[in-house]
């Protein structure tokens, strides 16, 4: 005979069950309901800036840098007349899933106070519309110095403002020195004109020569400003019937070695050239070869191209957007984007017709340019730096009486200001008679506004690099 038992315990848990499925239930609608009511909160309240990303230092060096502003949503598409910049600043807008872009169309202002205003953000799913705000304060450049004094030289580090400098490196017959990623690059030379060249770490005083592959002046440095490439050219006796200079171009990359690497030319032989760049914000260079063409080349894949006939090599340009070179019809600016040329003529300063020397070209034809305005007096001029629009020109700076000679200029990247070397007697030229690049023993460069022509501060030295 066969017992079934049945067990109490079932029948007591069934309360429990309807409990724990009572309070889930509870549980998933209140949390249910938060939902909602935090889904309604976003859609009455609008998108909300979760952060932002943006490099302050590339922003004033180069145009096309991009704030990234990162939302608590996904957007609709933002139309470029709802942002706003102030100061004010040219832009364009794209925006995907919770990020919109702002891309800058040139370089901003150093140290200066942005506010970006992005009004009517809508979420992707509709709702009210928010206005999304975000401040930032731009960096500020480094201005590198050459300070040639008794017994030694100095390479310098200031700034804008201020009148804190630091020595980087100090040594004897400095002829020419450029920064290059973490170090100082710096050519001396023996009374023969044979240079060395150095590599100098400012942070741990360590010096290194590096070994050149021929013997010969060494000169004509640069480096890329966004990388670590150094180029240099060494100039030594081609013997042969027609006995020649070889002015041959070399580049180092010293962040992977110190194997010095000369450039080929269109022919794939070692380029020698007249006067050579690197393009701003890149690792490709602009060179005038000795046959006198202008070729654009790039570094990384060796692609050589050329971009006309020219007699002398002036600069590129602060924006890395033309070259300025020279021809038997004077001065020329040819564009490294298609190879098209302009012919500069200088537009009248106070209606007087100026004669053009030395110019920077930027992206929308204004020349920073060194002009000379002949005197009503025989015999006498004026030397003056000045900005022309295409228009007319006027003078960012003029020496003292006339008595000085502006000896030359840089631009700042982004075009604020200009470095102008003078010498202030050009009738006491009192040389320091360096074997290679002599300068004047007293020489003073000016920092310029180039809005408004004023002088923000002045340093003791020469060969101003910006950085």
């Amino acid at each position: 005979m066969s017992h079934i038992s049945t067990s109490r315990r079932s029948g007591h848990s069934r309360p429990g069950i309807r409990s724990f499925r009572q309070a889930f239930g509870w549980t998933v609608g209140v949390l249910l309901a938060l939902c909602g009511v935090f889904l309604a909160l976003g859609y009455l309240q609008g998108p909300k800036l979760s952060s932002a990303q943006l490099d302050a230092d590339a922003v004033v060096s180069s145009a096309d840098q991009t704030l990234r502003l990162f939302l608590n949503q996904s957007v609709a598409a933002v139309a470029v007349d709802a942002v706003t910049v102030e100061p004010a600043a040219a832009v364009s807008v794209t925006s995907e899933a919770d990020l919109v872009s702002l891309t800058f169309d040139g370089p901003l202002e150093y140290n200066t106070a942005y506010t970006v205003t992005v009004d009517d953000v809508v979420s992707i799913s509709g709702g009210s519309a928010s206005t999304i705000d975000y401040s930032f304060t731009t960096g500020e450049p480094e201005l590198y110095y050459l300070d040639r004094g008794e017994p030694t030289d100095e390479i310098v580090q200031t700034g804008l403002s201020g009148s804190a400098r630091s020595v980087l490196f100090a040594g004897e017959g400095i002829q020419e020195f450029v920064p290059v990623g973490e170090l100082l690059a710096v050519t001396t030379a023996s009374a023969d004109r044979i240079g060395t060249l150095q590599l100098v770490n400012p942070q741990t005083g360590i010096t290194e020569r590096v070994l050149l592959p021929e013997v010969g002046e060494v000169a004509d440095l640069d480096a890329s400003r966004s990388g670590s490439t150094l180029g240099f050219t060494i100039s030594s006796v081609d013997r042969g019937p027609n006995e020649t200079i070889s002015h041959t171009l070399y580049t180092v990359d010293v962040d992977r070695g110190r194997d010095v690497v000369a450039v080929a030319g269109i022919d794939g032989e070692p380029m020698r050239v007249l006067g050579w760049q690197f393009i701003p914000g890149t690792s490709n260079i602009v060179a005038l070869t000795t046959d006198t063409t202008v070729v654009r080349v790039d570094l990384a894949s060796g692609d050589v191209v050329p971009l006309g006939q020219y007699f002398e090599f002036d600069r590129v340009s602060a924006d890395g957007t033309h070259v300025v070179l020279t021809d038997p019809r004077g001065s020329a600016a040819v564009s490294l984007s298609d190879g098209s040329e302009t012919r500069l003529f200088p537009s009248p300063i106070d209606d007087e017709q100026p004669f053009l020397g030395q110019a920077d070209v930027d992206a929308t034809g204004a020349l920073i340019a060194k002009m000379v305005l002949v005197g009503q007096t025989a015999g006498t001029f004026s030397s003056v730096l000045a900005y022309d629009d295409g228009d007319v020109s006027r003078v960012l700076y003029q020496t003292v009486d006339d008595k000085g000679a502006i000896l030359d200029f840089r631009v700042s990247p982004n075009g604020q200001f200009v470095a102008v070397e003078v010498h202030p007697n050009f009738s006491v030229f009192d040389s320091d008679e360096y074997v290679m690049a002599a300068r004047p023993r007293s020489v003073t460069t000016y920092i310029v506004e180039v809005a408004t022509g004023a002088v923000t501060r002045s340093v003791e030295g020469f060969g101003a690099v910006w950085r």
